[in-house]
């Protein structure tokens, strides 16, 4: 572990003026089935490339004084979707573990509108393939293209953060639509209420287009105490509410606060609790939560705990 966080410390280093920039990001959540994330990133002007963990992605991301576009080339080399990670009952399933590739490209472009909201589209092509892993004695699925052009719109400042959008998940002989919005709110007071809301709808999503909740990392719908995307879910309705507190600090900020989540999804409840720690300097930040869900499923001997730390430092 430690190489790995010199090598991600070292790669996002003091950008030399004019020249590339460098961003870096070790981190991981701790369940009864682990997962760790390592980003390193370059940059210069509007192109990026970036290893994020075992995704490719190389990037052209022009922005002006009205708005943004991208286009983008990304490929992922075995955990697309965490279809190597599933879980049932309570418990992972290997039976139903899958390694899964893409390779694709996306675009987009973004409208910015008076008093911070923004409009916009995108899409995204990639063609997908599957191998079987070790427990699971179910031919793979045959592979397959996959088309997701979408509507978005929100709105951004500094204490409230919201976007929804909608559009649909196309393969030949599929059609699955779908759409969803998050709005979080963290005024900048010393002590304030958190609140993140997060919704979605979706009719004829299969295992490889479903919304993944659970966990408290940032790539999920979050559910403290749940595995990293312990469900796969259709429709859903997910909340976070706590409250946090900035206490004074010479250097950099401290966020020390306390949430408790709950969702519904697909006909089911859960619910958990969590601690949250976050500290920033400038571009470098580390954060860390501790999680609990008393009453989720659970398979005998394993915890319903996690615990989630990152540590990273973003483009200069």
């Amino acid at each position: 572990m430690l190489p790995l966080l010199l090598i991600a410390l070292a790669a996002a280093g003091e950008p030399e003026p004019g020249g590339w920039e460098r961003r870096g990001a070790l981190g991981a959540q701790v369940d009864p089935s682990p997962h760790g994330v390592l980003d390193l990133g370059l940059r210069r002007g509007d192109f990026s490339a970036q290893l994020l963990t075992d995704t490719i992605d190389l990037r052209w991301s022009p922005e002006g004084a009205r708005g943004r576009w991208w286009i983008a080339a990304r490929g992922e080399l075995g955990a697309a979707e965490l279809l190597f990670s599933p879980w049932t009952d309570g418990a992972p399933d290997p039976s139903r573990a899958l390694a899964a590739y893409y390779g694709g490209i996306e675009g987009g472009w973004l409208r910015y509108l008076p008093r911070g909201f923004y409009a916009g589209a995108q899409a995204r092509v990639r063609y997908y393939g599957f191998t079987a892993l070790e427990g699971n004695s179910d031919p793979p699925p045959a592979p397959r293209p996959l088309a997701v052009p979408e509507l978005l719109a929100g709105y951004w400042s500094p204490s409230i953060q919201g976007w929804v959008r909608g559009g649909a998940s196309l393969s030949p002989g599929f059609a699955a639509p779908h759409i969803a919005g998050q709005l979080s709110l963290r005024p900048s007071w010393r002590v304030a209420p958190l609140a993140e809301l997060r919704a979605g709808a979706a009719e004829g999503q299969d295992f490889l287009t479903r919304t993944r909740l659970g966990g408290l990392n940032p790539y999920v719908v979050p559910l403290a105490g749940a595995g990293w995307a312990e469900w796969w879910v259709e429709d859903y309705a997910a909340a976070r509410l706590g409250l946090s507190w900035r206490p004074p600090l010479e250097r950099g900020t401290l966020s020390l606060g306390a949430a408790a989540d709950h969702a519904r999804f697909d006909g089911q409840t859960a619910s958990g609790f969590a601690g949250l720690l976050g500290w920033q300097r400038g571009r470098w930040l580390a954060e860390g939560a501790l999680g609990f869900a008393p009453w989720i499923e659970r398979a005998e001997d394993l915890s319903a705990a996690a615990g989630w730390l990152l540590l990273s430092a973003d483009w200069g």
